[in-house]
């Protein structure tokens, strides 16, 4: 299972899985938290940290999503589907995935979507560039 639009429901499942321990909201100090953190210390002694929103069903960007696996979980995204679908952990040191996914910006993704009604998988197989000619070729044609 691979699925395009992840959760922060999904990253919370997987952190459980994979033997993360949430912290509680004296242990970052203040009293509000505008997320919930994680840590989880590696064998060798390297802790790993993490956070997700309280609006566990919103989903997540593919680019932020691929910097959260990346950079944070530091797993593939097959490592953590495993983990959500096993409820095993990740064996470390894991095999992270080279970034496919490009992150367009605002205004490109709000013509693609809005006045193109492109979907975010079609939106996700273009390159920054194809992104940007799709949108300067759309604005031509509306001008004449």
């Amino acid at each position: 299972m691979t699925k395009t639009s992840p959760t922060w429901g999904d990253v919370e499942e997987f952190l459980t899985a994979d033997g993360w321990r949430q912290l509680s909201p004296g242990e970052r100090g203040g009293r509000r938290q505008r997320h919930i953190f994680f840590e989880k210390v590696l064998p060798e002694g390297r802790m790993l940290q993490t956070h997700i929103s309280h609006d566990r069903g919103a989903t997540i960007s593919p680019g932020r999503f691929n910097a959260i696996l990346r950079d944070q979980l530091e797993v593939s995204r097959a490592d953590l589907w495993e983990a959500v679908s096993s409820g095993e952990p990740v064996d470390r040191p894991a095999v992270v995935d080279e970034v496919g996914v490009v992150e367009h910006d605002a205004w490109v993704v709000a013509v693609l979507v809005g006045q193109l009604h492109m979907s975010a998988e079609q939106i996700e197989a273009l390159s920054e560039q194809e992104a940007i000619d799709l949108v300067h070729q759309h604005w031509a044609r509306r001008q004449t």
